[in-house]
C-alpha cells in the first residue's frame, strides 16, 4: 500500500513538473522583409513555424521548444522557402546587411 501511495506521488509530481515545463517554453516569433514583395497574402510552414507574408513583409510564429539550428541556417531555410530577403529578426537578434546576403547566398537567392 505504501508502495502505490509512493509511485501516486511520484507520478503527480512528475506530471505537474512536465506541465510547468511546457508552459513556461517561450513561443517562437521571427520577421523577415522580403526584397520582392508577394502579391496576396500567404502561409508556408518552415520547420514547424508557420510564417505569414503580406507584401514585404513576413511574420513566424510558432510553439517550439530550443532550436538546435544557428541563427544562420534558420535564416537560409527561410530565405529557401519565401525567397531573398532583406531583413531578417529571429530570437531577439537583427541580422547586419553583411549577415543577409550570406543567408541569400546560401540559400541560392540573390547574389
Amino acid at each position: 500500500m505504501r508502495m502505490l501511495a509512493m509511485a501516486s506521488a511520484v507520478a503527480v509530481c512528475t506530471l505537474a513538473m512536465s506541465n510547468l515545463v511546457s508552459a513556461a517554453a517561450p513561443s517562437y516569433t521571427a520577421q523577415a522583409t522580403l526584397a520582392t514583395p508577394v502579391k496576396a497574402a500567404t502561409e508556408t510552414e518552415i520547420s514547424g513555424v508557420t510564417w505569414r507574408c503580406e507584401g514585404d513583409q513576413c511574420e513566424g510564429k510558432g510553439d517550439r521548444r530550443g532550436s538546435l539550428d544557428s541563427y544562420m541556417k534558420e535564416c537560409r531555410k527561410v530565405a529557401e522557402a519565401l525567397g531573398e530577403l532583406s531583413a531578417y529578426t529571429s530570437r531577439g537578434r537583427t541580422m547586419s546587411k553583411r549577415d543577409i546576403q550570406n543567408c541569400n547566398k546560401l540559400a541560392g537567392k540573390g547574389e
